[in-house]
């Protein structure tokens, strides 16, 4: 594309020197006296011939700019979104919305910006002028002196300038990834800003950070409004010198007016060149910014893969269950030497008070995060010896951080396996009570989930993520705090699909009926693994597990006398 518009600006180069030589033409002919009707016949219709073309491929050229520019920015998106889904969720959740955002939207119009207004005019442009300005130095060097030196000086002060736009750049763009991250942050929130009645005051937040964004942009744009003038004057400075040099050449004898007048001529179709100079720079500053953050985005720690050429193992077909070993495992804070083993096939409840490290468990399972020692092992492999793809495959999560998605019902209830038989939906659907559900709303499946699938009830929207985590016969399930809050109902069908399903479960729960379903139980306290057993003989003892689970058993404990 780029060598296409250098086509480009090769034949706008030759269209201006030929409109400079048609005007010297004329003036030459005007100046000897010879029959100037007869010149203006075809001269006029040349110099017209010669616009038009001149405007024709200055049109191409925007078309091909722009084309260039979105082009670059798609695929820009595409290595951002790589970026994106190769870094760990727990990483990306301490990020703001707002700012990941506007990497996707803000800095990549920075960059497409600068591809597709700054670059093609600096190539374009930059190689007109250039072979113009050769062509005036054969027909007179002293002009073509005249004019580099008018351009040089202007150019001068845009490379001064342009230093002094770069923090204006870099203060505006902060303070739109700041207001981007808080009016994000709010409108996800927008429920507690109303039930606090603190509307006023986000009202008063929001506006300060407005006036300092717009102040910001005022300074920014007139960093790019003195480049742009910096520029013009740059022509009319280039002008004016060869205005000059050519009257004292004329003077001598040395060239005829019609010279002087075709090197104006030369000059003035290149003045909006240098002109577009000035905004040129003011693209690239910042695109400069732009870059620098979306570098720093793409620099982020990723998930480790397996290397190139490395043996990978695979995990069972789809269905069969799947056994887990933790050895020695340790996450920052949130997990100390952690080491214990699930059976292919058994159920496991993992239990203890709030930051003890339970989802982080089950985050190094779904390889959300990786862990800094030790080993996660499924079915005697470490967990980064598979695919992500082949891992996730037979994986099902239900969590409080897998909201369901902007859509229909049913483009949720399919989102794990896109391709699932009806006679598989019917089964996953009527396992999780969905087919209740879907039964219970006017349109269905078709019916729209909002953001987060505010819209729905919470038993709606759990009984929705179950099924979208079972479907496709998933062999081991991990499940988050997957039965909070729930009404009895729901409750009860839960743990009815929890019964049948055959696979290998680890569930974060803080509910009796779910610690009584599993065949062991795992209590974690600050990160480590105080003691694991069944659940009758962690409930039968004075255990840690008990005295959490305390206040459920007494009325156990009163049927149980009665």
């Amino acid at each position: 594309m780029l060598a296409r518009l250098v086509g480009i600006g090769v034949a706008q180069a030759a269209m201006t020197l030929a409109s400079a030589w048609l005007v010297h033409a004329f003036f030459d002919h005007a100046v000897q006296g010879q029959n100037v009707a007869s010149a203006v016949s075809w001269l006029i219709v040349a110099l017209i011939a010669a616009g038009g073309a001149l405007a024709w491929l200055r049109t191409m050229e925007r078309v091909q700019a722009e084309r260039m520019g979105q082009h670059y920015a798609a695929e820009l998106r595409l290595t951002l979104f790589d970026a994106l889904v190769g870094q760990s969720p727990r990483r990306l959740q301490s990020r703001s919305r707002g700012g990941t955002l506007l990497r996707f939207m803000g800095d990549v119009k920075g960059v497409r910006r600068w591809v597709s207004l700054g670059l093609p005019r600096l190539a374009v442009g930059g190689l007109a002028a250039v072979l113009a300005l050769i062509v005036l130095a054969v027909v007179d060097p002293w002009l073509t002196f005249a004019a580099v030196c008018g351009f040089a000086l202007s150019g001068l002060a845009l490379a001064w300038l342009t230093t002094r736009v770069e923090p204006a750049v870099r203060e505006a763009r902060r303070r739109q990834a700041r207001l981007a991250a808080d009016v994000n942050d709010r409108i996800a929130a927008i429920a507690v800003v109303q039930v606090f009645d603190q509307a006023t005051r986000e009202k008063r937040r929001l506006g300060r950070q407005s006036d300092a964004l717009a102040h910001a942009m005022v300074d920014q744009m007139r960093g790019m409004s003195l480049l742009r003038s910096a520029a013009e004057f740059g022509g009319a400075l280039a002008s004016a010198l060869v205005l000059f040099a050519g009257a004292v050449e004329v003077g001598r004898g040395m060239i005829e007016p019609a010279d002087v007048v075709g090197a104006l001529t030369v000059a003035g179709l290149i003045a909006p060149t240098f002109r577009d100079l000035g905004q040129v720079l003011g693209y690239w500053r910042s695109a400069l910014v732009s870059l620098a953050k979306i570098e720093e985005f793409l620099a982020a720690p990723k998930l480790a893969i397996r290397e190139v050429g490395e043996e990978m193992p695979t995990l069972p077909k789809q269905g069969r269950p799947i056994a887990i070993d933790f050895q020695e495992v340790s996450v920052g804070d949130a997990l100390h030497d952690f080491t214990a083993r699930v059976a292919a096939g058994r159920k496991v409840a993992i239990v203890g008070p709030n930051g003890s490290g339970k989802s982080t468990v089950l985050g190094l399972v779904a390889r959300l995060i990786d862990a800094d020692g030790g080993e996660v092992l499924l079915d005697g492999h470490a967990v980064q010896k598979y695919s992500l793809s082949d891992l996730r495959a037979r994986l099902g999560v239900v969590t409080p951080d897998l909201p369901l998605l902007r859509g229909s019902i049913e483009r949720n209830l399919v989102y794990r396996k896109p391709r699932a038989g009806r006679r598989e939906r019917e089964q996953v659907e009527a396992m999780c009570g969905v087919d209740e559900l879907l039964a219970s709303l006017p349109q269905g499946g078709l019916t729209r989930v909002g953001d987060g699938g505010g819209n729905l009830s919470f038993g709606q929207r759990q009984r929705i993520a179950w099924a979208r985590a079972l479907l496709g016969h998933p062999g081991l399930l991990l499940l988050d705090e997957a039965d909070a809050n729930l009404d009895p109902v729901s409750a009860t069908r839960l743990g009815e699909t929890l019964d049948d399903f055959n696979g290998t479960v680890l569930m974060v729960t803080h509910q009796l009926a779910r610690v009584m379903q599993a065949d062991e139980i795992w209590y974690l306290e600050a990160g480590r693994l105080v003691e694991q057993g069944t659940p009758d003989d962690l409930l039968a003892r004075d255990s840690a597990t008990r005295r959490l689970f305390r206040r459920a058993l007494r009325p156990v404990a009163s049927v149980s006398a009665a």
